[in-house]
């Protein structure tokens, strides 16, 4: 599963937008076991800022910490923060991207 940041760079005294592509190195078992925690403990309808935080780290981690939690931030629109994180654990859960397998469901439909 890919994950694209937006990143700004200064280009010739201008803000350009580049955005970076990261790739999820390799799920393990403890990520399955950690998102099995985090349903114990954090109740997704009114979630803080410290449970935001915590899932936003976990994400960084499944993507083997090739960006920081304010990378991740700062790289995410504010409207799709809550929808990535849904994206990833249903990777951890699963190992499937959802976008891929929403494509299928299109296809299947299509009939």
């Amino acid at each position: 599963m890919n994950i694209t940041l937006y990143k700004p760079q200064k280009v010739d005294g201008e803000i350009k937008r580049k955005d970076s592509i990261y790739k999820v190195p390799f799920v393990s078992a403890r990520h399955h076991r950690k998102l099995l925690e985090y349903e114990q403990t954090i109740d997704y309808t009114d979630m803080s800022l410290e449970d935001t935080d915590e899932l936003v780290g976990f994400v960084c981690e499944v993507y083997g910490n090739q960006f920081t939690l304010d990378e991740f931030y700062d790289g995410i629109p504010s409207h799709d923060l809550i929808n990535v994180i849904g994206d990833v654990f249903f990777y951890v859960r699963t190992g499937k991207d959802p976008k891929e397998v929403k494509e299928e469901g299109n296809e299947e439909g299509k009939s």
